[in-house]
């Protein structure tokens, strides 16, 4: 037999065992969706066989299309947003887009940061047993070829030993067959372990190669990932904008609708108990701030990017201790909607889109305040309507609820100038009216206390 046929023969034979691997290892989509966590994990190490490493450079590939996935949302979106039109309820839709969007991101770029660190350290790990599976080799070739050296005398041939260990094909190895037979079996013994040793050495080399490939393409894909969430966030922030400039007119038109008070009157305070408890505030002037931490996120009658605001916001976490500036009286108190469950165009709650709010009454200094809490959690009420509370005492937690871009708490305040305590219960529960005649969007600014007697809108920011 040619040298030239027994090759065709061997690369048949390797055809079909190879093709017969690769039919066992096929894996599809539906071996990875849902279990991709898992199959992170298992590829994030040196895998055993050559088989376990194709199924890992399969789910690579599957891996690799969820990403192309969100690149194709990402530019779906980008087409999306340059036509977009100065719908106020279109915006809201987008912006929601462009939030799931940046969470589906942000969770890539975090589990693939994850993985990257663990394949690190699996190639440092391979590193240390490559260098010393090649010690070994070098040691265990050495002790062979001495001994085979040694036998040389004994076996009385000119064979060449190392033409011999370095035999590449099988015509060379059969016309050596007959020197090798006089090897002693302990010899052949080692030589087998020799090869051995060394087909774990390949796999371990082919292993670290594969290893460091993912890391280098997880790499790339986080820094195509965080560009896309950059600019997402500047579509978003974009999107904020047009949609605070029209909020305060949509505000004006939800808010103004005349309310109806049975609907809502479960939470409102009973004239009837609230005087029967001898109403006693505290008039010394001093009110504390009620929100116990965060920072101010947004000023009284305009957004830092435009857009009016009528009131105060305070970022915290949700769950931050809201309590009462001063001493007063709980008119309004309702928690009916998710603690963490607001966004854009949500108009749950009372006024419409406060989400979970409290309304109350306090005195100070000679002058009447009506305070409104909005975006509250529902966790945490620790008032009804008709409580009296002490300055300082807990009203509820801080929440994310109803009509908001992230947790806080929107504050407003109205002064109600010298009205008795018993009035203004009177008057709110007939209206219901958490503004007292102000009104809200745009033409709430002009009952702002610089132009308007009262009742007026005050500046929380001045009082607390």
């Amino acid at each position: 037999m040619t040298n030239r046929k027994i090759k065709a023969v061997l690369y048949t034979a390797l055809s079909g065992c190879l093709l017969a691997s690769l039919n066992q290892s096929s894996l599809y989509a539906v071996d990875f969706e849902g279990k991709e966590e898992n199959w992170l994990n298992k590829c994030s190490v040196a895998q055993e066989s050559e088989a376990e490493a194709q199924k890992c450079n399969r789910f690579k590939q599957y891996y690799a299309g969820i990403s192309s996935d969100l690149e194709d949302e990402a530019s779906s979106l980008n087409t999306k947003i340059s036509s977009i039109k100065n719908n106020i309820e279109e915006i809201s839709t987008m912006m929601k887009q462009l939030q799931s969007l940046n969470d589906k991101l942000d969770k890539s770029i975090e589990r693939n940061e994850v993985n990257i660190r663990t394949i690190e350290i699996q190639i440092e790990k391979l590193n240390v047993e490559i260098k010393k599976k090649q010690r070994d080799i070098d040691q265990r070739n050495k002790i062979i070829t001495d001994r085979m050296l040694n036998e040389q005398a004994v076996i009385g041939t000119n064979m060449n030993v190392e033409v011999i260990m370095g035999s590449n094909n099988l015509v060379d190895m059969i016309r050596k067959v007959d020197g090798l037979r006089r090897i002693t079996d302990s010899d052949q013994t080692e030589i087998k372990k020799l090869q051995k040793d060394k087909d774990e050495l390949n796999h371990q080399k082919s292993e670290e190669n594969r290893l460091k490939a993912d890391v280098e393409a997880k790499k790339a894909e986080n820094e195509k990932h965080k560009k896309e969430t950059e600019k997402a966030k500047k579509q978003e922030e974009e999107l904020l904008k047009k949609y605070l400039k029209q909020e305060a007119e949509l505000n004006e038109k939800m808010r103004s609708v005349q309310v109806d008070i049975a609907s809502i009157e479960n939470n409102m305070i009973d004239i009837n108990t609230s005087v029967a408890g001898k109403l006693n505030f505290s008039s010394n002037g001093t009110l504390i701030m009620p929100v116990q931490g965060g920072s101010v996120s947004a000023g009284t009658w305009a957004y830092p990017d435009g857009g009016v605001h009528l009131g105060l916001d305070i970022a915290t976490p949700v769950g931050t201790s809201l309590v009462a500036p001063a001493d007063g009286i709980i008119l309004y108190a309702n928690n009916p909607v998710p603690s963490n469950g607001g966004f854009l165009n949500n108009w749950v709650g009372y006024p419409a889109g406060g989400g979970n709010t409290i309304h109350m009454l306090i005195q100070a200094g000679g002058t009447t305040y009506a305070i409104s809490f909005f975006h509250l959690s529902r966790e945490g009420f620790a008032v009804s309507a008709g409580t009296q509370v002490k300055k300082g005492q807990l009203l509820a937690l801080t929440g994310h609820s109803g009509n908001s871009t992230g947790a806080h708490c929107h504050i407003e305040v109205i002064n109600l100038g010298t009205m008795s305590v018993s009035s203004a219960i009177t008057q709110f529960r007939s209206t219901a009216d958490f503004a007292w005649g102000c009104g809200w969007g745009v033409a709430a600014l002009n009952r702002s206390c610089d132009a308007s007697g009262t009742p007026c809108r005050e500046r929380p920011e001045t009082i607390f």
